[in-house]
């Protein structure tokens, strides 16, 4: 169940399948950034001073219950150029400040804490309490069709997971409802299901498609990414218990999330995190 945690105006979202491991899914709501950002803005790249989003990750790495002490050098977490694909990066304390292009993080290292940004897109944050190994997503439409849910899942299980113990939370994101595509979404997303480098993906690519991208009411397509996710990380073997859904749609909650849906690329953006 995920719930919410306010301190100094300052609000994040935790999930109960996390409990244990330091880690939060952040709002726009808190900061220091102003203007189209205004707010607990996450990214460099929106036009906000370097000083405001160090400083911003810094109160939400705080709310997480992260200490200074962990930082991955001046930009606090392991963050990455997310590319929109189903690349994984293992990452640990010496490493942890580089530069990355990639849309995941795992790791089997305390106090190294990793974060993905998003606006609409799909964060989750998976942990394996026995052994000790966590990981974070960004899953966009791209990655999503990709399969990185469950490529997160493999790479932890070279780390000593096992998917049966795998806690997986997946926050605030544009929800089915409001992510009309175009018409030749479902070729698309089956193109990139099909190529996977994740054989599980590559197995249901066609199911998938079938099952998540349906015409909505307004005779459009639509494609519900969460519940992608969710039935990858199953698929996965993660069971359906140990997977948490925020099902809180940020295009349609503007007092609390940005939306690059709604917003276009006047806007902020937020942060799942976590931390051994």
């Amino acid at each position: 169940m995920f719930y919410k945690e306010e301190k100094n105006g300052t609000v994040i979202y935790k999930s109960t399948v996390l409990d244990g491991v330091r880690h939060g899914f952040s709002t726009r709501l808190g900061g220091v950034s102003s203007g189209p950002a205004a707010g607990l803005n996450m990214g460099y790249e929106r036009g906000d001073s370097e000083e405001n989003v160090n400083e911003n990750r810094r109160i939400f790495a705080a709310a997480c219950g992260i200490p200074e002490g962990s930082f991955a050098g001046m930009h606090v977490f392991a963050s990455a150029k997310q590319i929109h694909s189903c690349r994984v990066e293992y990452v640990t304390a010496e490493t942890a400040a580089g530069d990355f292009a990639c849309d995941g993080f795992v790791t089997d290292r305390a106090g190294v804490p990793l974060a993905v940004k998003s606006a609409d897109c799909v964060p989750i944050l998976l942990y394996d309490g026995g052994a000790g190994v966590a990981a974070a997503v960004h899953a966009g439409w791209r990655g999503t069709a990709g399969g990185i849910a469950s490529v997160a899942v493999a790479r932890m299980c070279t780390l000593g997971a096992e998917p049966q113990r795998i806690r997986a939370a997946i926050g605030p994101a544009v929800c089915g409802g409001c992510f009309a595509v175009g018409e030749d979404f479902a070729e698309q997303f089956s193109a990139l299901s099909e190529s996977s480098p994740d054989e599980i993906t590559r197995e249901h690519s066609a199911r998938l498609a079938d099952e998540f991208i349906v015409r909505g009411a307004d005779g459009r397509l639509h494609c519900d990414l969460c519940s992608v996710n969710a039935r990858l990380l199953s698929l996965a073997g993660v069971s359906p218990s140990h997977i948490d859904r925020a099902d809180i749609c940020t295009k349609e909650h503007k007092d609390e999330f940005w939306s690059h849906r709604r917003d276009g690329d006047a806007r902020g953006v937020m942060a799942a995190a976590i931390m051994l």
